[in-house]
């Protein structure tokens, strides 16, 4: 995987934990400290995330960084991406905070079993 479609996958997934908190690119950005015309590079591509920023985001959105990079090598393709943008679309628009974030918390523990099994 070359460099630029890494940072892309990475981007993505940042762009799809953002739209499943319902946090915009405004907040995010202000609560790591940066533009929100950087979390779009970020989220695009573009730039590519420092491990300071990856660990700031983490806290903030409560993932485990290697949330961020783990599988992406062996990732199916757009499919996946597109399924994945979906669901995140789909959990932002949950208006109750609480639902959502069970809801996270169900979806990462039954990746964390798929995983270990």
């Amino acid at each position: 995987m070359k460099d630029q479609e890494l940072n892309l996958a990475i981007g993505q997934r940042l762009r799809s934990v953002r739209a499943a908190r319902g946090v915009t690119q405004s907040e995010l950005a202000a609560h790591i400290g940066v533009a929100f015309q950087q979390i779009q590079k970020y989220e695009n591509g573009i730039n590519r995330l420092s491990v300071a920023v990856m660990l700031r985001l983490c806290s903030f959105m409560k993932v485990d960084a290697g949330w961020f990079v783990n599988g992406i090598e062996t990732e199916a393709g757009a499919g996946v991406e597109d399924e994945a943008a979906y669901l995140a679309e789909e959990i932002g628009r949950i208006s109750d905070e609480k639902i959502r974030r069970n809801l996270t918390m169900l979806i990462h523990s039954l990746t964390v079993t798929d995983v270990a099994n």
